[in-house]
């Protein structure tokens, strides 16, 4: 153990489903505050948990590697980076550098969904769910616990493809962020201040339109009262969300989905949720558009697990359960030359 190290000892809460052994070591290594501690989840899938916070490849500030998740996160603490490395034995190994990694280490359960309870869900209503949670059911709900830069990135996503939105939350990243802590190389994500102190014109080179510029650059100016949305009930958080123009139910759902980890939000006005989960049901690959009903209709079939729809959605992703493609994929034209 490094010089100055100390070794904490937590009681875990008593809404765990699982046990842990959770010995924290901490230390200052070189200026840099670096921590880690080891729980115990056997039966749970990491992986298919930690989806929903690292879901694009292409994302400079996370990073899949073999059986390791890491990413790098603006905490109310300051810059961090987590990384969770799990084994065959059950065993989840947590670690984390910067001046946030104390806050990072202290919400590692929900990250690998120690803190999701299954109370009151019962897959047997549907004899497809109940089969599909049979063979792929080993995941748990996850939450990362911070807002705003869930949120950046939902607004860069706004009525574009997600391979455009990604590309600008990189070209975001490389110009505006800092290194992360830590040994994993990863980019922390722009903080509200860099994005405030830029301009349309700047973003417009970032490949981002004037509507999503827009919306990128309030939330920046309104991150502080944005961010207090994390610690907020989910109702109060989507209230929060959607009180700026601009930001309509899919920017808060799907913002709400990684950050706060409830079992029952759904994506609403989603491109394809819709389709997908009525395709799960019915086996009709017919598109249908939020907008003209397809909300409707995917609620009324996710309705039985009411407490539980996210769980459902995340269920139909474990089993790869999607509609077959009927049209090319789409694709938007290079806004810079615009």
């Amino acid at each position: 153990m490094p010089p100055d190290s100390r070794t904490r000892t937590r009681t875990p809460p008593d809404d765990l489903a699982h046990g842990w052994t959770d010995v924290v070591d901490a230390s200052d290594d070189g200026g840099m505050t670096t921590g880690s501690r080891t729980l115990q989840a056997p039966g749970i899938n990491v992986p298919d948990t930690l989806q929903p916070i690292g879901i694009y490849a292409a994302d400079p500030t996370h990073r899949w590697a073999g059986h390791s998740f890491a990413k790098a996160v603006i905490t109310p603490d300051g810059a961090g980076t987590m990384r969770v490395t799990w084994h065959d034995d059950g065993n989840i190994d947590a670690e984390a550098w910067g001046p946030g990694s104390d806050w990072l280490l202290e919400r590692a359960p929900r990250w690998v969904g120690l803190t999701d309870a299954l109370d009151g869900f019962d897959p047997s209503l549907h004899p497809k769910v109940d089969r599909w949670w049979k063979e792929h059911g080993d995941f748990r709900i996850t939450a990362v616990g911070v807002v705003w830069q869930e949120l950046a990135l939902v607004l860069l996503g706004q009525r574009v493809t997600t391979q455009e939105a990604v590309k600008s939350w990189r070209r975001m990243c490389s110009t505006l962020a800092e290194p992360a802590p830590g040994p994993c190389e990863l980019s922390m994500p722009p903080s509200p201040g860099a994005v405030q102190s830029i301009t349309y014109r700047e973003l417009h080179q970032m490949n981002v339109d004037r509507r999503r510029a827009d919306a990128l650059l309030l939330a920046a100016k309104r991150s502080a009262r944005l961010e207090e949305a994390a610690t907020m009930s989910t109702a109060d958080a989507y209230a929060r969300l959607t009180a700026l123009p601009g930001f309509g139910a899919w920017t808060a759902t799907s913002t709400l989905i990684a950050s706060h980890g409830d079992p029952d939000v759904i994506m609403l006005g989603d491109y394809g949720m819709p389709t997908k989960v009525n395709y799960a049901f019915t086996g009709d690959a017919t598109r249908l558009p939020p907008e003209d009903g397809g909300d409707d209709v995917m609620a009324a079939h996710l309705e039985p697990w009411r407490g539980h729809r996210q769980r459902i959605v995340r269920l139909l992703f474990a089993a790869k359960v999607n509609p077959p493609r009927r049209a090319p994929r789409a694709f938007n034209p290079d806004i810079r030359r615009m």
